[in-house]
């Protein structure tokens, strides 16, 4: 069994860096297919089942055909459970960027590196640094930076925010430590049906308001393939190529991405203060991810990918 040549690790790494890069920017477009589908008076939990059934739909039939098998038993019900925390977190996110600016809720969601940190050190025994203490504390800094050391005024969207980044904190701790994934698009799916069942409960109980119109449906149809199947195939095709540190470093594009959008094509005023807290809970994230931890793609459903790349090519 000989090894793969150089140039073949390196065209591998080469296709995994793009499409990671790939992933990260459509995620990034979120706010902006959001815009369209608020505008056509869909309201979030209305624009997430949408997203979720639609996303879910187009998986559950692209693995049908490839004969692919979803998981079954207890792994199926917690890879369920995962969706059930992803739900939450997009909820929060998604409800964060109606309630303040989508800038705002973009930095402060991005703050889950911390939370998984926080939560893997106090529940699961992770061993600290002084690197990872530094990153919680420009995490911490980088939020209260980015609201202005105040919450008056928005506190229901920070409060979101937050829930959003402790929410999508959860889900990854629950689903890269206690789950064996057999399979990650198999996986995925299961995880964006309890997203979708998530929603359909909220709808039922609290009721929810779709889309309405072409250009809300379009948007809302956009939102799930270019912006979640799209950005998850790239991601589980990416990451054995180039390893979870080097992915989880690529994935801060999207809080960019998200920022650029909402301030050049939605007509939002960053702050400087905002502008820097958000940049010290990216950096944060990024001195995170260079420490070896399993944070994956921040909007992403938290499988875990391979520490190194991956040269069976």
């Amino acid at each position: 069994m000989h090894s793969a040549s150089p140039l073949v690790l390196h065209d591998g790494y080469a296709r995994g860096f793009m499409l990671v890069l790939l992933s990260a920017f459509c995620y990034g477009l979120q706010p902006l297919f959001a815009q369209y589908a608020y505008a056509g008076g869909a309201d979030p939990v209305g624009l997430l089942l949408v997203r979720f059934v639609f996303a879910a739909s187009i998986l559950l039939l692209f693995l049908r055909l490839r004969g692919m098998r979803l998981p079954r038993g207890r792994l199926a019900g917690q890879n369920l459970l995962v969706g059930v925390g992803y739900g939450f977190a997009a909820l929060g996110y998604y409800s964060a960027s109606r309630s303040t600016s989508v800038s705002l809720a973009v930095i402060l969601m991005f703050s889950f590196p911390a939370f998984v940190t926080a939560l893997s050190i106090a529940y699961l025994g992770e061993r600290t640094s002084p690197l990872k203490l530094l990153s919680l504390v420009l995490a911490l800094g980088g939020v209260l930076l980015a609201t202005g050391l105040s919450f008056q005024g928005e506190m229901s969207g920070v409060l979101w925010a937050l829930f959003s980044a402790l929410s999508y904190g959860s889900a990854i701790v629950y689903g890269t430590h206690s789950i064996r994934h057999e399979q990650p698009l198999a996986s995925a799916a299961m995880v964006l049906l309890g997203c979708a069942l998530t929603f359909a409960l909220a709808a039922l109980f609290f009721g929810a308001t779709p889309p309405s119109g072409a250009p809300a449906w379009w948007a809302t149809l956009g939102l799930a393939l270019f912006a979640t199947i799209l950005p998850v195939a790239a991601f589980l095709a990416g990451s054995p190529h180039i390893g979870s540190s080097s992915a989880s470093t690529l994935s801060t594009l999207e809080p960019v991405v998200a920022v650029t959008i909402a301030v050049l094509l939605i007509g939002e005023h960053i702050s400087a203060g905002m502008l820097g807290g958000g940049l010290m809970v990216v950096a944060a994230a990024i001195i995170l991810s260079r420490q070896g931890g399993t944070l994956p793609e921040p909007s992403l459903i938290p499988l875990p990918v391979p520490e190194e790349p991956d040269d069976r090519l």
